[in-house]
């Protein structure tokens, strides 16, 4: 192997290993305590696999801007937590860590809701679900009237 290969091939290989580091979410230090001080008052334990998945839910919230958001993925860990002690499953085990990730998928799925956002043209006039026509603030500007054949 000649020398210039050698050193694609260590760069190629050096690029491989950095990727996924660089895809990684670095959260704020301000951001992780919130994150804790909510978890905390939701009833999560410290210590806990339950306890880092909610500091790391809430405080993604928090570095999104969006405390409502936080203190809703505290109560989901919380929820999920008691749910999966009510099955009598000990804390420590692997079946109690994907029981909690299994309950908050679950609740996740219920609480988000899909909205249509409909696409507007260039002067901001758009089509609502109704097939009324709308300006950019959803004022109605021309109604399509409901007749059944």
């Amino acid at each position: 192997m000649s020398r210039l290969n050698a050193i694609f091939v260590a760069l190629g290989s050096l690029a491989i290993v950095a990727a996924p580091l660089a895809s990684s979410h670095a959260q704020s230090g301000d951001a992780l305590a919130n994150g804790e001080m909510t978890c905390r008052e939701y009833g999560v334990r410290a210590g806990t696999a339950a306890f880092d998945t909610c500091v790391n839910r809430a405080a993604w919230a928090y570095d999104r801007g969006e405390p409502g958001l936080a203190a809703i993925e505290a109560q989901r860990v919380s929820d999920a937590r008691n749910i999966c002690l009510s099955y009598g499953l000990a804390p420590q085990t692997m079946g109690y860590r994907e029981c909690v990730a299994t309950e908050i998928d679950r609740r996740a799925m219920r609480s988000y809701e899909i909205r249509h956002v409909p696409s507007s043209d260039r002067y901001g006039f758009y089509y609502d679900t109704n097939g009324n026509l709308r300006d950019r603030n959803g004022a109605l500007i021309r109604a399509v009237p409901q007749v059944y054949r």
